[in-house]
């Protein structure tokens, strides 16, 4: 079983939550910390705190549709811990109740998080197709992380081929020095990565590759 569900963990700071949510992403990240952990220390209650998670993922869709549902669903989808755990005979005894439950909900976060995220490149790709352009930005960082966080990306999309290109900037954890990178990304996962000595080449090197697939390829993103 995929112990962290539908994806990785939750970021420290994600651009699609709403910065009024973060203290609830916190709080789940903190619950899956507490529970994961487990598999290396007691194999036994790692399996009866994950199989409960996966009992009480159809719980957390019918009762958490949305963030605000998200939010408040905690007493209700504890109480159907304690009701899925007794008709599974899933032993609770020396569980932490409410970690497993918060773990789940950071299973349904993720997957709200992640049908956001659809949702607005769909739009912005969209948005990009009606007004004739030959790109879309599908990412960004939040502007209130400009600078802060630890790493922070940028995703262009070439809206004739697919292809994308991937700036972005992280912290050598060693050195504290900024590091540069731009990927370019083929529709079939293939691509390329190239480091760059500071920000002036990290821009030019983006520049010079959208140049390259613009002046290769159609410029009618609509027949895309």
């Amino acid at each position: 079983m995929n112990d962290r569900g539908s994806g990785e963990g939750l970021p420290t700071v994600d651009p699609a939550l709403p910065a009024a949510r973060r203290e609830l992403a916190d709080r789940l990240r903190a619950a899956e910390d507490r529970v994961y952990p487990l598999a290396m220390t007691d194999s036994d209650r790692y399996q009866r705190a994950v199989t409960l998670i996966g009992l009480l993922r159809p719980v957390t869709v019918d009762l958490a549709p949305d963030l605000d549902a998200l939010e408040s669903c905690q007493a209700a989808v504890l109480a159907h811990a304690r009701d899925l755990a007794s008709r599974n005979g899933v032993v609770t005894a020396d569980l932490d109740l409410v970690a497993v439950v918060d773990a789940a909900r950071a299973d349904r976060l993720r997957t709200l998080l992640s049908a956001a995220g659809a949702q607005r490149v769909d739009a912005r790709i969209a948005q990009a197709r009606a007004a004739g352009l030959a790109w879309a930005v599908v990412a960004e960082p939040a502007a209130a992380d400009l600078g802060i966080a630890p790493q922070q990306q940028w995703i262009d999309l070439h809206l004739a081929t697919g292809t994308q290109v991937v700036r972005t900037i992280r912290m050598d954890p060693r050195t504290g020095r900024a590091l540069f990178q731009v990927d370019l990304r083929s529709p079939d996962g293939q691509g390329i990565a190239i480091e760059c000595a500071d920000r002036a080449e990290w821009l030019d090197t983006a520049e010079d590759l959208r140049a390259s697939l613009e002046a290769s390829t159609p410029q009618n993103p609509r027949l895309a």
